[in-house]
């Protein structure tokens, strides 16, 4: 058997895994994100490292719902909040400060919800994220690895992980360390979290949407800038939220 072939066996017994064993979990989120849509609050999106590719699969895609609005560390240095150096720091993702410093800079309403993303779900600027909203009433979600995050030291002041404080946890259930093909010499590589998470993001976009229509609701779709009409659609469904979505 070839080595791609290997992959993507063992890549697509993962993301069967995820219909058998995520889906309680993937129903809950789905409510939570419909019942914020529904209130004309947004989904604000916080991945980081590989997270971020989570984030992107929800955010602003075609084919996906509207109601959501990316976080991006890179707006701190584009907008000068921070400076390069700060940007450029090892230890960002473990700054406090950097999380109250994005929330400030975004325009998040009462209404608004939270899906964090990290394999490791230990980094302090998303614990500072998850702590600071949840005391404002904001729902939490959490995308991370538990296999990876039971092996990752604390590292917030409050000895707590994403776990420990948020209102969901999504296990994207992949292995740890996240390599899954190996060598004859015993090599391992080949990574399947990121493939995974999208899948996820996916599964999410799919009930959400059922779970709108069956409430009776107008599920605002984007549609692809290839369709004709697609930006009278688009700017539509995403007028109401201007200055939120893109702020």
């Amino acid at each position: 058997m070839t080595k791609s072939k290997e992959f993507f066996d063992l890549a697509l017994d993962y993301i069967k895994q995820l219909e058998v064993t995520r889906k309680p979990e993937i129903i809950k989120a789905a409510s939570l994100m419909g019942d914020c849509m529904m209130e004309n609050g947004l989904v604000q999106l916080f991945g980081i490292n590989h997270g971020i590719a989570f984030s992107m699969e929800l955010g602003y895609r075609a084919g996906g719902l509207m109601p959501f609005h990316q976080f991006r560390v890179t707006d701190l240095l584009f907008r000068g909040v921070i400076s390069e150096e700060e940007f450029s720091d090892p230890n960002f993702n473990n700054n406090t400060d950097m999380a109250h410093k994005m929330l400030e800079m975004y325009n998040i309403d009462p209404k608004d919800m939270f899906i964090l993303i990290s394999l490791a779900g230990n980094e302090a600027i998303l614990v500072e994220t998850a702590l600071t909203v949840k005391e404002k009433g904001h729902k939490v979600i959490a995308i991370l690895s538990e296999k990876k995050a039971k092996n990752s030291p604390i590292i917030h002041e409050s000895g707590k992980k994403l776990t420990d404080v948020v209102d969901l946890v999504m296990d994207i259930t992949s292995p740890y360390p996240d390599t899954v093909v190996t060598l004859s010499n015993g090599t391992q590589f080949n990574q399947v979290s990121t493939i995974c998470g999208n899948v996820i993001a996916q599964m999410l976009t799919a009930e959400t949407y059922r779970y709108l229509k069956e409430k009776g609701q107008d599920c605002p779709v984007l549609l692809s800038a290839n369709v004709k009409g697609a930006d009278v659609h688009n700017r539509a469904i995403s007028d109401k939220y201007l200055g939120r979505w893109n702020s």
